[in-house]
């Protein structure tokens, strides 16, 4: 039976080094791993002004991911609202956390001048994910 308890502090990697392999990780995905089919739903959504209306329509939209998706994008985000909550040590609010991993998570196509102007709604997107974790998994 495989020890799947590796202790990768003991063997002197860094938290850069992980983060890292993981962007390149979904880098290399044929699809990003929120799917591009749902990027235009999660804009109009993000609109939405009232506060639950939108984290119901967000909710909604997350139950359209293929279910490995779904299963790795709970994931992902599971850890990231974990690694928040200790930001008075590590520096990385859902805020700093969303800056860093919307890009990863989402692909966006930055040769696009009409993306750049959402890159914004896109990073919020993925900080309300963060934020309310607990809401939508």
């Amino acid at each position: 039976s495989a020890d799947h308890n590796i202790s990768l502090e003991s063997m002197g990697v860094t938290v850069n080094a992980v983060a890292g392999a993981l962007k390149a990780f979904f880098a290399d995905l044929p699809d990003p791993l929120v799917p591009y089919s749902l990027h235009q739903e999660l804009l109009e959504t993000s609109k939405i002004m009232d506060k639950t209306e939108r984290l119901h329509e967000l909710k909604e939209i997350v139950k359209k991911f293929h279910p490995v998706n779904y299963d790795v994008f709970r994931y992902i985000i599971t850890h990231l609202n974990r690694v928040s909550q200790q930001y008075k040590t590590n520096f990385m609010t859902a805020d700093n956390l969303s800056i860093c991993f919307w890009p990863t998570l989402m692909r966006p196509d930055f040769e696009n001048r009409e993306f750049l102007s959402t890159t914004k709604i896109h990073q919020s997107v993925i900080e309300t994910f963060i934020q309310q974790c607990q809401f939508f998994f």
